[in-house]
């Protein structure tokens, strides 16, 4: 009907964000939070935290973001420049949210 399978999308995403976005600080964990809509997490490995999480809603993928201080929410249909300005996102704001939140 759409084309667009959003668990596809997801699963097409995770090595992409995995081979450009390879740093210890941050780990990726593909989940379902509840049975409705899977998603990506982003977390802080340090302090475990969860930074935000991804998820593909009809044709677009979405970052939302659970500090929103510190990372701001943003949405692209395409997964490499969704990538991409994520990880101009994570690492312009990182090093200022492991400063106030030294685990």
């Amino acid at each position: 009907e759409d084309g667009f399978d959003d668990l596809t999308a997801l699963q097409a995403l995770a090595p992409i964000l995995e081979q450009k976005i390879s740093s210890r600080r941050l780990a990726f964990a593909l989940g379902e939070e509840d049975d409705e809509e899977t998603q990506i997490a982003v977390i802080h490995v340090h302090t475990d935290e969860e930074l935000g999480f991804i998820f593909a809603d009809e044709g677009e993928y979405v970052f939302e973001s659970n500090h929103p201080d510190y990372f701001d929410d943003f949405v692209d249909d395409d997964a490499e420049r969704f990538v991409e300005r994520l990880y101009e996102t994570l690492r312009a704001d990182l090093p200022k949210y492991e400063v106030e939140n030294k685990g």
